[in-house]
């Protein structure tokens, strides 16, 4: 499934909007790989930490020259900082060849606001949770027009609240990121990179259990264990159905609509991700 370009010289049309809510695997790379290949849904050109501070520049000219072939996403430095502003300048020029952006290190609405009002009309912005205090903020930050996904920041989260990588630890703000989304109205967030190759597939299935419906990536190793995990399995979508189509013969309390509405949802996200 591609939904942006998955090589420098292969074009392929921006994501529409409900495949940017379905996209499951974010890769971030930097400009200057020489390899864009890859098989995640969505590749990420990163501006951010994907450049060593001399290095701006040429990345920026790199990930031009990328658009040139195909429409790109960015992360895009901090609003309000130099590079961040830099990383607007670009996004401005790209025009209709900028398919979105990743907003690193958002603090809050008005980040998301004063990056919105800087690049082409309707651009896609995934807002990156990477604070204590932009957690605090995920709900106003997920109601934002503009958004479209957050993503967990986990290692700079981890940095400014010095919480481990523990799965406990992290619950808690992964759920606040999972009623931030509901609540907005807005697909399920996106997590952080999913570790090393062989935790990927795990990764994922926690992440769903969570509510998570993506994740970001650094290896395309990591893919198809990522990809597996946030897919309907087969059996999963059979039960689901059979769900759908069978009339209780008895009476049914208060759990079968809920129930029922989540098999509904879970058939839905399978026929849409097999559509793509």
């Amino acid at each position: 499934m591609t939904l942006a370009h998955t090589s420098a010289g292969a074009a392929s049309a921006a994501p529409a909007p409900a495949r940017v809510g379905l996209a499951r695997t974010w890769m971030l790379r930097s400009p200057l790989a020489g390899d864009l290949d890859t098989a995640a849904d969505v590749l990420v050109l990163d501006l951010e930490d994907g450049l060593p501070a001399a290095r701006k520049t040429e990345g920026r000219e790199r990930a031009r020259r990328a658009a040139a072939q195909a429409p790109v996403w960015l992360r895009i430095s901090a609003a309000g900082t130099r590079d961040g502003q830099a990383d607007l300048v670009l996004g401005r020029q790209l025009d209709d060849r900028l398919a979105g952006v990743v907003l690193a290190m958002c603090a809050g609405p008005a980040d998301v606001a004063h990056v919105a009002a800087s690049l082409p009309a309707g651009t896609p912005i995934v807002a990156m949770i990477e604070s204590a205090a932009a957690l605090l903020a995920a709900p106003a930050i997920a109601a934002h027009p503009a958004t479209r996904r957050l993503a967990f920041g986990t290692g700079d989260f981890r940095r400014d609240t010095g919480m481990s990588a523990d799965r406990i630890a992290l619950s808690w703000p992964r759920a606040q990121l999972v009623v931030a989304s509901a609540a907005a109205g807005i697909p399920g967030p996106i997590d952080g990179p999913c570790g090393p190759v062989d935790q990927a597939l795990d990764a994922a299935r926690h992440a769903v259990a969570m509510g998570f419906t993506g994740t970001l990536a650094l290896q395309d190793a990591a893919i198809p264990g990522a990809h597996a995990g946030f897919t309907p399995a087969p059996a999963e979508v059979e039960a689901a159905r059979s769900l759908l189509s069978t009339t209780p013969d008895g009476p049914v309390d208060g759990s079968y609509a809920p129930t029922l509405a989540r098999a509904r949802a879970l058939v839905e996200r399978a026929e849409a991700l097999a559509a793509l």
